[in-house]
């Protein structure tokens, strides 16, 4: 079951007049529409994102992530998957996305439309788990990575947990932190960047003292560099 669909546009320079991407759920031309007859990219996923029995038999649960272009044409290009719960997943939410190309508005910077890019967030999970249950669940992902990271000194060990953390809450900064600094320490520097460039794209860190729990830790200054602290 999909409980919940969020979606997210880019961010752009200050100073200009911006118009971002809108769904229309109409193929060609609609620029007579009314606005209150416009249905949401939400509701149109949420209509027709099926969960995959494969991703059921194997009891996958957690927040898709994936990013998108809409071209000036209204075309989506560029899908990207961000967080994967399950590969059949990636392809069900993918095909849907792929479904919704020719029904969009394009982006405008002031006058001029341009390639724009959005990004959506899809929560599956079974009837019989809440919210709260996915959040405590990657809590204690988390703190079985830190142990397995920090104490034990199993990176390898480590990052399972992180992942399985960061797909039920890819969204959290400390979970993406802590995954970069270990993927860094297994030598995927380039997956490191990857978390750390997306914690500051969700905003970055608040105050400098939780990182600075890892300044010993190989990849921190690199870590830093990327999060301007």
């Amino acid at each position: 079951m999909i409980l919940s669909v969020i979606t997210m546009g880019q961010v752009t320079k200050e100073g200009a007049t911006i118009t971002p991407p809108k769904f229309t759920g109409i193929k060609g031309t609609v620029a007579d529409m009314k606005e209150e007859k416009s249905p949401s990219i939400d509701e149109f996923v949420r209509t027709h994102v099926i969960y995959p029995e494969d991703a059921m038999d194997h009891f996958a649960m957690g927040t898709e992530v994936i990013a998108f272009s809409v071209t000036p044409e209204g075309k989506v290009a560029n899908i990207k998957v961000i967080n994967s719960v399950h590969p059949s997943i990636d392809e069900e939410v993918i095909n849907v996305l792929k479904m919704t190309d020719g029904m969009w508005k394009s982006g405008f910077v002031n006058d001029e439309a341009i390639t724009m890019d959005k990004e959506i967030s899809i929560v599956f999970r079974f009837n019989e788990r809440s919210a709260s249950d996915n959040l405590n669940l990657a809590k204690h992902y988390y703190t079985k990575a830190c142990e397995s990271l920090l104490l034990k000194q199993k990176p390898k060990q480590a990052l399972k947990a992180f992942n399985n953390g960061v797909v039920l809450m890819p969204n959290d900064k400390s979970l993406l932190v802590l995954r970069g600094l270990t993927k860094y320490e297994l030598g995927d520097k380039e997956g490191a960047l990857n978390d750390w460039t997306r914690v500051k794209n969700l905003g970055g860190i608040v105050g400098e003292e939780f990182i600075k729990e890892f300044i010993t830790m190989e990849g921190y200054e690199q870590m830093a560099l990327v999060l301007g602290k």
